[in-house]
């Protein structure tokens, strides 16, 4: 087809990639439920959940703790973690008392303030984590703007207590946060993963920029690559309609965490050169992020070329036909899960089965191994909907808080329990395991010592030196690479 519309996909992959210890120091503001629900074994577990996530801080990171019941009370402003401070806090979590009622507003408005009024924040990622085990019944924590930061969402206990709209509002308007959920006894795994993740972030305000260039086909023509689309999860996008340049817009990236983005592209119609047989278009992709220094740097752009030409249409790779599903999936959950709030069950699981069927049609064995992963996990995400899609009791009881807890996992691309925190892993980074790990050994015996965030840098970098500077190699490598091509083409030209 020379001259007719053409559609492409083009699957982009952003990695965090840097040395262990070139993380941004965190600025954390734990956020904790002593409502009278949480008497008891919660309470104990809480605090033991506590000791592990105290016991994993550098001095350079810096922990806040706020509590709520009928009010909030800041136990502790950012405190940087030495030794001593460490001491001091965990003293003050070890001595909670409950109190009545359950205001997650006053909570969450606490936990903003201390972020907003800090005087350092260069070199630094600040993040709210919050655990509640009930619903709210002071204020209404859905109406606080909640964009500037991630806010990790953390559903404690019993499923159907849980207050899941709240907490799955909150989680998915922050700035990449997610909401998990655990049952009693899972509650140091659970804190575990997110910890690890905010103690690995190596840039903040990451933005891709993807731009079409204008190109020549013909004296008369001029024509450029078309971007109809970007399906990057529900990370904000600002769309240029006079150049077409769109920028996605992802907040922080933790070491070794992957954001996927698809990019539906459109080649247009040549009317002028019809005997074309061949045109290629080319685009643009950079990025801009904030690291250790805090000044804001735009990475070397990279062109990529969109060839169209008389032959079939380009094959698709493997982990393009994973994407394409996943997105396809996560967009029926969503559907179902309207559905479900609206009480419409039967079409709610109509539209569940419609995604079990799509993925029945996926024929596994021909992936590779890492697209294979993703489409058996969503199998399983699905399968489990189906369950809890049958009866609004069943959904109410269990469904609800998975499902929240799904959808935002995929819609920001990072890990987060639906409920057991050992069956899905997705998205979880290698530090995230290890840290999950480091918790279960915690959980059977609290006494020992738990490896803090420096000793997981330096066993990091003891069994991969080079990832301090292979990120500056592959840019070399890349400019090496670009000017023997141009060498050849100069070459092909004299001959």
């Amino acid at each position: 087809m020379p001259k007719e519309n053409a559609k492409y996909e083009l699957l982009l992959e952003l990695t965090g990639r840097g040395s262990a210890n070139a993380r941004l120091a965190a600025d954390i503001v734990m956020v904790l439920d002593v409502s009278y629900s949480m008497k008891g074994d919660k309470l104990k577990e809480m605090k033991r959940a506590m000791q592990f996530v105290i016991s994993k801080l550098s001095p350079s990171d810096r922990l806040s703790v706020c509590t709520f019941a009928k009010d909030s009370i800041k136990l502790c402003g950012l405190r940087v973690m030495s030794p001593v401070a460490k001491e001091k806090v965990d003293y003050m979590v070890q001595n909670l008392q409950v109190d009545y009622y359950t205001n997650i507003s006053a909570g969450l408005q606490m936990a903003l303030k201390v972020l907003d009024d800090r005087k350092y924040t260069t070199g630094r990622a600040g993040a709210i984590m919050l655990m509640s085990d009930g619903e709210q019944n002071v204020d209404d924590a859905t109406k606080i703007l909640v964009d500037r930061y991630p806010i990790y969402t953390f559903g404690f206990g019993d499923e159907k207590e849980i207050d899941t709209k709240v907490l799955g509002h909150i989680a998915s308007k922050s700035k990449g946060g997610t909401f998990s959920v655990a049952k009693l006894g899972d509650l140091s795994k659970l804190f575990a993963p997110c910890l690890a993740g905010l103690l690995s972030v190596l840039v903040k305000d990451v933005n891709l920029v993807i731009k079409p260039l204008l190109g020549t086909v013909s004296r008369r023509e001029k024509v450029k690559t078309i971007i109809e689309k970007v399906s990057a999860g529900d990370y904000e996008q600002i769309v240029d309609k006079e150049t077409g340049v769109v920028t996605v817009s992802f907040g922080d990236l933790y070491q070794k965490e992957i954001r996927m983005v698809l990019v539906f592209l459109s080649l247009p119609e040549i009317r002028n050169d019809p005997n074309k047989a061949q045109v290629e278009l080319d685009s643009l992709l950079s990025c801009t992020y904030r690291a250790e220094s805090g000044n804001s740097t735009q990475t070397n752009p990279v062109k990529f070329r969109v060839k169209r030409c008389i032959a079939p249409k380009m094959k698709q790779t493997d982990a393009t036909k994973a994407e394409i599903k996943r997105v396809e999936i996560v967009e029926l959950m969503k559907e179902a899960r309207t559905l479900a709030e609206a009480k419409n069950m039967d079409a709610a699981l109509d539209k569940v089965v419609e995604g079990q069927n799509s993925l029945g049609h996926v024929v596994v064995e021909a992936l590779n191994e890492e697209s294979k992963m993703v489409i058996e996990t969503l199998k399983y995400e699905v399968d489990e909907m189906v369950k809890f899609m049958q009866t609004n009791e069943t959904y109410e009881n269990k469904g609800r808080c998975f499902t929240y807890s799904s959808e935002i996992s995929h819609d920001r691309q990072r890990f987060a329990s639906r409920g057991d925190v050992e069956k899905i892993r997705s998205y979880a980074t290698p530090r995230m395991e290890t840290c999950f790990e480091q918790a279960k050994e915690f959980e059977k015996d609290p006494s020992k010592p738990v490896p803090t965030v420096v000793e997981d840098e330096r066993t990091e970098i003891a069994a991969d030196p080079l990832a301090t500077v292979a990120p500056s190699l592959d840019y070399y490598l890349q400019i090496a690479i670009d000017a023997l091509k141009n060498l050849q083409k100069v070459i092909n030209y004299k001959a």
